[in-house]
């Protein structure tokens, strides 16, 4: 005979959001580097407009996702719960969409779907990942910092089966091979968006999130597996970016063999 716990929602005691060292380290790289980029974007584009002669500008829709996109990243780092962390995580990876497909050519649109479906099995994995640490630690449970301060106490299987699901999610939005394609991909997007996904936000939400989590999986099999994942994709990517001649795939290579370094 099988038991099963029942738990009545309660609202957690744990704050929505926190601000820590990491998520202001994480705040500073954001807004210092993303508002640059805001700022290099608004002549950019509209010289990439004059560029490609379009007769009716799209600059307001594409300055629109970027402030998006970056308000999202803000709240990610900020959020201690899960389910508002997922919220503006599935945000990003709406805003990347938009904008790796912005000049609406058949190339644009093929890889923002790939960005999109490769980020949304990492969303699928991140929602299950929630409802095994509900089910198992209750509503308390969807605190990071929760999580953290009880890491010896909730360290069983089924914390750590949600703890491996979101850390996957991390692993497909920082490209982690072999998702490494939709990163690849995203570089036919205007230069401002390459910039924003490979510098400041997009892939950096992934390693956050590996990062953040740490503490509740260290000294386990799980931690073994991310540092080999890390240092895998660290190595291989490597040896694809130094044999690369084109400039643009040099970047995307070596920025997530950095991702990887990072990680591992």
């Amino acid at each position: 005979r099988v038991g099963f716990h029942r738990y009545t929602y309660t609202k957690p005691n744990e704050p929505a959001m926190v601000i820590d060292n990491l998520a202001i380290i994480m705040s500073l790289i954001i807004n210092i580097i993303g508002s640059l980029i805001c700022i290099y974007g608004v002549k950019y584009i509209a010289e990439h407009e004059e560029h490609h002669h379009l007769e009716k500008t799209r600059q307001p829709r594409f300055m629109f996702w970027l402030v998006i996109f970056l308000g999202a990243m803000n709240a990610l780092v900020f959020s201690n719960n899960l389910v508002w962390l997922l919220f503006f995580w599935e945000i990003t990876t709406l805003c990347s969409f938009q904008l790796i497909s912005h000049n609406l050519t058949e190339e644009a649109i093929n890889n923002a779907g790939r960005a999109l479906w490769m980020n949304m099995l990492g969303g699928v994995a991140f929602a299950i990942g929630i409802v095994y640490l509900f089910v198992s630690g209750g509503a308390d449970a969807l605190s990071i910092r929760y999580l953290i301060e009880n890491a010896s106490t909730v360290a069983d299987k089924a914390v750590l089966a949600g703890i491996s699901l979101i850390v996957f999610a991390g692993f497909t939005k920082s490209a982690q091979m072999p998702f490494q394609t939709w990163l690849l991909g995203a570089m036919v997007a205007p230069t401002p968006v390459s910039s924003l996904l490979h510098s400041s936000t997009m892939v950096k939400a992934g390693v956050y999130i590996v990062i953040r989590l740490a503490p509740i999986y260290h000294n386990t099999l799980l931690s073994d597996l991310v540092a080999v994942a890390g240092a895998f994709t660290f190595l291989m990517t490597s040896v694809l970016a130094i044999s690369q001649s084109n400039a643009k795939r040099v970047l995307a290579y070596s920025t997530i063999a950095n991702l990887g370094l990072i990680i591992a």
